[in-house]
């Protein structure tokens, strides 16, 4: 995509006011494992240098990024838990449906996607009451991580394959031509 269609596209969505999310599911490849799941989608944080320019100027460096972990906390004991656990990497899609309210009031929903490539890194522990739904939290390393907003893509970070793309730009792809 163009990246003044995408300046375009930030542009007629920070006109709006985001609502709430209206519904969410996740998959894990490919298939269902959970409807109205509550997502804590990856800190994208870049690690940072230190120079010295009139004292200590602290700068962020896109190409060398922190540890990454998504969150998911799945309502329920079922396949879908079993499908979302084990030691090895899954492929993690989470949907959600949000609305917006627009400048003259109109209201609009928009759909939002996260592909994330992670492993597990522990199996939950459940707590379980009577007369309560028990919840689940997954926490995951995250090898790649990718977010749509309104059919159009934010961010895509695929740490194995060193690439950091933030609204459209890739703040790793000019190191790669000198290796």
């Amino acid at each position: 995509m163009a990246f003044g269609k995408l300046l375009n596209v930030l542009k007629s969505v920070s006109n709006e006011i985001c609502g709430p999310v209206l519904a969410s599911r996740a998959y894990v490849d490919g298939t269902l494992v959970g409807k109205n799941v509550g997502v804590t989608l990856p800190e994208v944080t870049p690690q940072t240098i230190e120079i010295e320019a009139m004292g200590k100027l602290t700068l962020p460096m896109w190409h060398l990024l922190e540890d990454m972990e998504a969150k998911i906390t799945k309502p329920g004991t079922d396949l879908g838990l079993g499908r979302m656990l084990g030691a090895k990497k899954l492929a993690l899609e989470i949907r959600w449906a949000q609305e917006a309210v627009g400048p003259s009031g109109d209201m609009r929903e928009f759909g939002c996607k996260a592909f994330i490539t992670g492993i597990p890194k522990s199996l939950p522990g459940s707590e379980l009451s009577p007369g309560e739904t028990t919840e689940n939290e997954l926490t995951y390393a995250v090898l790649r991580y990718q977010l749509f907003v309104d059919e159009e893509e934010m961010i895509c970070v695929d740490r194995l394959a060193g690439k950091c793309k933030i609204a459209g730009v890739d703040y790793a792809k000019d190191i790669e031509k000198y290796l």
